[in-house]
C-alpha cells in the first residue's frame, strides 16, 4: 500500500517540479538565503563540514554553494552513499540512468577524498516532497535512508524544497529516515540543534 502511495506522490510531484521549472532559479536562491541564516549551516560551511546534494536541473540548486571551494558530495557505490571531497565542480561527471554528477573515477579512487560520516556536520538532502515532520520521499532507492542513519547524532540534515513539495503527510515506513529540518522558500520546518 505505501509503495503505491509513494509511486503517485513522486508522478504528481515530478509534475509540480516540472511546472515550477521557471521560477526554479529564483526560488532556490530564496532557500540559499534561508540557509545562510541558520548558525548551524554557516559553521559547517565555513569548515568545509557540510556535504551537499549535487542539484540536477528539476531540484532545489546546490551549484552556489560549490563556488571557489571543497565540498563534500555524494558518491554511489555497491547501493551506499560514499561521501567524498571534490575541489571544484570540474571533478564531477554524469553517471548512471538519472546522470547524476558524482566524482570521477580519479577522484573515487584517491582515498584521501573520501571522508567518514563523523566528519560531517550538516547533509542538505534532496527530495521530491517533504511533510513538517521532516519525513521525505526520494526517488525511491532508499541510498538517502540508508546514509542518514549512519550519521552522527549531532549531525544536521536538512531537506531543500519548494513550499509547494510540502505535504501535510509523506507516507513512510520502517526503512524511511527523515531530515532534522526542511528549507524551503519562504519558511523552516524544524528547528536548529
Amino acid at each position: 500500500m505505501i509503495h503505491s502511495e509513494k509511486a503517485d506522490l513522486r508522478r504528481k510531484m515530478l509534475g509540480l517540479l516540472q511546472e515550477a521549472a521557471d521560477s526554479l532559479k529564483e526560488k532556490s536562491r530564496l532557500i540559499h538565503n534561508c540557509l545562510l541564516a541558520l548558525d548551524t549551516f554557516q559553521r559547517a560551511w565555513r569548515s568545509e563540514r557540510l556535504m551537499s546534494f549535487v542539484s540536477m536541473p528539476s531540484e532545489i540548486d546546490t551549484t552556489h554553494f560549490f563556488s571557489g571551494r571543497s565540498m563534500i558530495v555524494p558518491c554511489c557505490a555497491a547501493e551506499e552513499i560514499v561521501p567524498m571531497r571534490i575541489l571544484s565542480l570540474d571533478e564531477l561527471e554524469p553517471t548512471g540512468n538519472l546522470r547524476i554528477l558524482e566524482p570521477k573515477l580519479a577522484v573515487q579512487q584517491d582515498g584521501s577524498r573520501q571522508v567518514l560520516p563523523e566528519q560531517i556536520d550538516v547533509v542538505l538532502v534532496p527530495g521530491l516532497a517533504f511533510d513538517p515532520l521532516g519525513n521525505r520521499l526520494g526517488r525511491g532507492r532508499g541510498y538517502y535512508d540508508r546514509f542518514l542513519r549512519r550519521l552522527p547524532a549531532g549531525a544536521l540534515t536538512i531537506g531543500l524544497a519548494l513550499d509547494t513539495m510540502i505535504r501535510n503527510q509523506i507516507p513512510y515506513g520502517e526503512n524511511d529516515y527523515p531530515v532534522k529540518m526542511v528549507v524551503t522558500e519562504i519558511r523552516v520546518y524544524g528547528t536548529e540543534p
